[in-house]
């Protein structure tokens, strides 16, 4: 299955799509760019040297020649691109790449760039909602509890709103989150579902 979310971003030729299916887009003018996630901190911006970059988390552009990729199946895809500029990139976000600073990595990366902060625009794909991630203590200890909430004794916290929170704190403030739960939707890949292999895939890339 294909997703299109091109239309709800609203910028000439920038292009996010999904595939569940292990598809690849044909992309007659893009070099796909992937990442070997792996929940780290880590972030790169890519200049075309490797078409896969290992163990990295983050991956940023101002080259409209790549297609980033990214995979998910319950953790948080998020796509920052800028109205008034080419940079673009997407970051894998779950828990614990938002304990160990993955946003913050990628925003003090496009600082050391020169790339402003203004404009840039977040978009937050499918991923799994707050109701249906259960977390243990351990793994709230590294959050705010504002970010949780309690129900017949279980916790349950949002990644939507600890990385809105996140970036807000850098003062980026378009924020799109797409709203769309990755457990609830049986068309998605879910591992807190099924314990699945598979993985969305999702590309950010302009076309001319």
């Amino acid at each position: 299955m294909w997703i299109d979310y091109s239309k709800k971003i609203d910028i000439k030729n920038l292009n996010i799509i999904f595939n569940t299916d292990n598809q690849t887009p044909f992309l007659s003018n893009n070099i796909i760019v992937s990442m070997e996630q792996t929940h780290s901190n880590n972030v790169q911006i890519t200049t075309g040297n490797s078409k896969i970059y290992k163990d990295t988390d983050a991956l940023f552009t101002s080259n409209n020649a790549f297609a980033l990729e990214i995979k998910v199946a319950d953790c948080m895809p998020i796509f920052l691109f800028d109205r008034n500029s080419s940079l673009f990139g997407t970051i894998h976000a779950g828990w614990k790449g938002l304990a160990e600073g993955i946003i913050e990595n990628s925003i003090e990366l496009l600082e050391k760039n020169n790339f402003q902060l203004d404009d840039i625009i977040v978009f937050i794909g499918p991923s799994i909602s707050q109701k249906n991630f259960e977390v243990q203590s351990d793994v709230m200890s590294y959050f705010d509890s504002k970010f949780s909430i309690v129900k017949d004794e279980k916790i349950f916290l949002s990644l939507q709103d600890i990385a809105i929170d996140k970036f807000t704190s850098f003062g980026i403030s378009n924020i799109i989150d797409i709203k769309e739960c990755t457990y609830d939707n049986l068309s998605y890949h879910s591992y807190r579902r099924n314990k699945t292999n598979e993985r969305m895939k999702g590309w950010i890339y302009y076309n001319e």
